[in-house]
């Protein structure tokens, strides 16, 4: 339920495009750094643990291109080793001069045969790199989002806590930021705390059809922090 206390929270989370786009990139990237990290261990493991055999095609497939699925064709090798079979693709030139019968050399974990393969795997460090560069999308994430995640908690606790006043406005002007190609606007405010202080606050982003509704000289509700009067919450006619 929308009620007095959460509404212009919300109203601030429907503006606050650059705290969703820097959280996305902070999610995104946190995940694949972590899962580059997982790699990277599977990798220097099996560069320490793996051992060396000989496994027979059995039997060679393909799975062409679909629209909905793989995006180019397949080409796949069945082999059998220590008992054991294994499909794995193969580029097409090494596809087409394998056959039925053939040995092909394989490395594999005893632990987990499934990790059976005929070529070399990537070098260890290229996930470690990839987790690094990741690591990096999120910390620009962080950058992006943080004073957008501190002005919500603002938001939150102000409205909640804050002392009720009235405001004048003092300025309305463009903020230079455009949603949707739509130019969000500003008020900014003068009021005074309860030790009689002049202070001022800037309004959360407006449509031009909300500030427009807005004159130099007018008062609207506010709320301000008690204890940080600098940290305010424009509230308009209530």
């Amino acid at each position: 339920m929308v009620n007095a206390t959460t509404r212009p929270l919300l109203a601030y989370l429907r503006t606050a495009v650059p705290m969703w786009v820097g959280t996305i990139f902070v999610v995104a990237g946190s995940v694949a750094s972590v899962g580059s990290l997982g790699e990277w261990r599977d990798a220097r493991r099996f560069e320490r643990d793996a051992v060396t055999d000989r496994a027979e095609v059995v039997a060679k497939s393909l799975e062409g291109a679909t629209r909905d699925g793989n995006s180019s064709t397949r080409y796949l090798v069945i082999y059998r080793f220590a008992g054991h079979e294994q499909t794995e693709e193969v580029p097409l030139e090494e596809w087409e001069a394998l056959s039925e019968g053939d040995t092909v050399t394989v490395r594999y974990l005893t632990s987990d045969p499934t990790t059976a393969r005929t070529r070399p795997p990537s070098p260890a460090w290229v996930p470690l790199l990839v987790a690094g560069v990741t690591a990096l999308f999120a910390l620009l994430g962080v950058a992006i989002a943080r004073p957008w995640w501190r002005r919500a908690v603002v938001v939150l606790r102000v409205q909640r806590h804050g002392v009720a006043a009235e405001a004048t406005v003092v300025e309305i002007a463009p903020s230079g930021t455009t949603f949707n190609r739509v130019p969000q606007w500003h008020l900014r405010y003068e009021f005074r705390d309860a030790l009689g202080r002049a202070q001022r606050g800037l309004s959360n982003y407006l449509r031009p059809d909300q500030a427009a509704q807005w004159q130099v000289g007018d008062r609207g509700a506010i709320r301000y922090d008690r204890d940080r009067p600098v940290d305010s919450l424009w509230l308009g006619r209530g």
